[in-house]
């Protein structure tokens, strides 16, 4: 199969498997960092404005205390009692904020701020509120001491902004860095893609070019195929479907079925050789291969296995002839099986070359696969093969046949069976044309994947009581007469 057209959808689907999960990683990442640092902004703001908060309520708390301090009205305390407990709550806010942005020194600042700021109250507030005016040099002196604290408050407040500031300018460059990173991934993106539809466009010119090629050679490959082909199957129709002997102690049937797909034109054959009127020599056999050269090395070993049984009829003497002038003709490796029928003796002698064992079915018991063996012919010079012998009884049929015959399931086992039940049918059936029934019975619903060739060798069957006494009659009739 060819894989060229299949090239430019992988490399696209290998492209696309590694940039989309960059891709898809990347924007989340991205995403985590923009979410990551608005939420940061947010503590941010709310820093700035809780340090902002901080110093007005410093400022309200002063301006409270000084107004009593001047007019001795109560109605001063009250902004300032108010601002003193706002201002511990801020402090609180402000370092539970600075402490979620890691500002250690604003965190510190701001524990100084509200030490400065209770020292403050202790020290000047709260003095300045319980007593009477004092003199002109200790009122002066205990302002002092008062702006010194509320100046370092300011002070602790104004490192924490500072601090606020550069972690915002580094959330800054950090949100700005995310930015240009969605940038890149969308021109990545882009990149990627127009990458991939130009790499497709490449491939899809060239696969139209090679398609454009493989369609002509196709052609030209189809024209020579058919020439082939209709040589091969001339051949095979003038080797293989010859009528066969006709005999009264031996009868045959013969069939070929060649396999359903087209692209295949086999080696297989068989011939029946005709010793005398009792005994008769058969062969299957199947070249490796297919098309014409296989055709022609059919006809070639074919031709060797019949000369060679014209000296010596015996099976497996006759495959070690064959094996030796396959040999020197360098010729393709073959499988046969070859059989002699002796109606006389009611016995089948045979020797197998790496072929599938015969069948033999007897009246009255189921039939059965007889034993196999030996190299194919055509492969080792010092091959030899065993002869068996087996003696049978009047109306026994012997069923050779090629590999087609069992492998179209590609399960050798179950094929045998299927090919057991089809001879069982076809001899009680007392099928006329044994190996046509034979035939039908393997591919009932089934599809030949190969070439099948298969033989059937049976002897005549014994005589009836009632015929054999009509018989004898007769003949002594013709005594008297």
């Amino acid at each position: 199969m060819d894989r060229q057209p299949l090239r430019p959808l992988l490399v696209t689907a290998l492209v696309l498997a590694l940039v989309v999960p960059i891709l898809v990683a990347g924007g989340f990442g991205v995403r985590a960092s923009v979410r990551s640092s608005l939420h940061v902004a947010e503590e941010i703001r709310s820093a700035r404005a809780t340090a902002t908060l901080l110093l007005r309520y410093q400022l309200d708390e002063e301006t409270g205390m000084r107004g009593f301090a001047v007019t001795r009205d109560a109605a001063f305390l009250a902004p300032y009692e108010s601002a003193r407990a706002a201002f511990t709550q801020q402090a609180r806010d402000l370092r539970a904020v600075l402490s979620a942005l890691g500002l250690r020194a604003g965190v510190a600042a701001t524990d100084d701020a509200t030490a400065t700021n209770a020292r403050w109250d202790g020290a000047i507030a709260r003095p300045t509120i319980a007593t009477s005016p004092r003199s002109h040099a200790a009122a002066l002196a205990l302002q002092r001491h008062g702006k010194a604290l509320v100046d370092r408050v300011r002070a602790d407040v104004a490192r924490v902004q500072s601090e606020v500031r550069a972690r915002e300018s580094v959330i800054d460059a950090e949100t700005e860095g995310a930015i240009d990173r969605i940038n890149l991934i969308i021109l990545g993106s882009v990149l990627a893609v127009g990458a991939i539809g130009l790499g497709l466009g490449v491939q899809q010119t060239r696969l139209a070019r090679r398609l454009v090629e493989h369609r002509r050679r196709a052609l030209e490959l189809h024209g020579a195929y058919e020439a082939e082909k209709r040589v091969a199957d001339t051949l095979k129709d003038a080797f293989v479907q010859k009528p066969l002997p006709a005999l009264p102690a031996v009868s045959f049937s013969a069939t070929y079925t060649p396999a359903a797909e087209e692209a295949k034109v086999g080696g297989d054959w068989y011939d029946v050789v005709e010793l005398d009127a009792r005994r008769v020599l058969v062969v299957v056999g199947d070249v490796a291969g297919h098309g014409l050269d296989a055709a022609v090395a059919m006809v070639r070993a074919r031709q060797e296995l019949v000369a060679a049984a014209v000296g010596d009829p015996d099976p497996a003497a006759l495959l070690v002839r064959g094996n030796v002038e396959l040999l020197r003709q360098r010729a393709r490796m073959v499988t046969a099986v070859c059989a002699l029928a002796d109606a006389r003796a009611f016995r089948f002698t045979y020797a197998t070359a790496g072929h599938p064992p015969p069948v033999l079915v007897e009246p009255g018991r189921a039939p059965r696969l007889l034993e196999c063996g030996g190299m194919p012919l055509g492969l080792l010079p010092n091959a030899s093969y065993a002869g068996h012998v087996v003696q049978s009884v009047p109306g026994a049929m012997l069923v050779l046949y090629t590999d087609g015959a069992v492998e179209h399931s590609h399960d050798v086992v179950a094929g045998e069976r299927i090919l057991l039940d089809a001879v069982a049918q076809a001899a009680r059936s007392r099928a006329p044309d044994a190996a046509a029934a034979i035939r039908d019975g393997i591919f009932a619903g089934r599809t030949a994947g190969d070439d099948v060739a298969i033989l059937t060798v049976a002897f005549a069957p014994a005589p009836s009581p009632q015929r054999a006494t009509s018989v004898s009659a007769a003949r002594a009739g013709d005594a008297l007469g």
